[in-house]
């Protein structure tokens, strides 16, 4: 009776990630980023009270609890599929905690901005245009953040006051990509682990002034990397000089 059927996976790796409560996002891009012999398994943040910035703050101090609830399940890496709760943090803060976050899970951790620095470091770019999806005092905090990390922001594109990295489409993003001031030789942040930028990035990367490199992107290249034949859609959003 199952003959017709596919044969179920049998993962190789195992990769966990913990996202945001309302997050739309994250488990639609890191499976099709992900290389075939790789599983996804999700913790889902705590829903917190307060503004933005106290939900920030509280996601962060819950990373140590949400990890531990993956329990004996043997992951080979942890993605922490957010941003914005990073940039209070400044660079170093943000580097103690996934140290501290690895030595706890005996894997490595890491964060979405962690992964973008590194994806920055490996296409030698030392200058940035920022796309924020984020109300200003949380885009004054990434402009802050990617200063101390040592990179010059060249310019910011804002869509508005407001956190709309939920509701934003990639039509929009892509719209708003091929109008941005962007230095030659430089790179194009796009933060938020919420905005859907794959499909986009795959048909009209080539109409965008600079490479782009999106949250979901970084974190997946850089955890995963070295774990054999990366995926077509990571083929097809990889900025030029990297190897999928």
């Amino acid at each position: 009776m199952t003959a017709h059927l596919p044969p179920l996976p049998a993962p190789k790796y195992r990769f966990g990630a913990l996202v945001p409560p309302a997050n739309p996002t994250v488990e639609i891009e890191y499976p099709v980023l992900l290389p075939a012999d790789v599983a996804l398994h999700t913790m889902r943040l705590p829903v917190l009270p307060g503004t933005l910035d106290d939900r920030n703050r509280g996601y962060v101090e819950s990373f140590p609890q949400m990890i531990k609830g993956f329990g004996s399940l043997k992951l080979d890496a942890i993605a922490i599929a957010l941003t914005g709760s990073q940039y209070r943090l400044t660079p170093k803060g943000d580097r103690e905690l996934c140290d501290r976050l690895s030595d706890q899970a005996g894997i490595l951790v890491e964060t979405g901005t962690i992964a973008i620095d590194r994806m920055l470091k490996a296409l030698g770019i030392d200058t940035v245009s920022l796309m924020s999806p984020y109300p200003n005092i949380q885009t004054q905090l990434a402009i802050a953040y990617w200063k101390e990390a040592g990179y010059q922001v060249h310019s910011v594109s804002q869509f508005e006051d407001d956190l709309v990295a939920y509701r934003v489409t990639p039509e929009e993003i892509g719209k708003a990509l091929k109008r941005m001031d962007v230095a030659e030789g430089g790179a194009i942040i796009l933060s938020g682990t919420g905005m859907r930028t794959i499909d986009m990035l795959a048909t009209t990367a080539a109409e965008i002034p600079a490479p782009v490199l999106a949250s979901n992107i970084c974190s997946i290249w850089s955890l995963t990397r070295n774990w054999g034949a990366s995926s077509p859609w990571m083929g097809a959003v990889l900025p030029a000089g990297l190897k999928a």
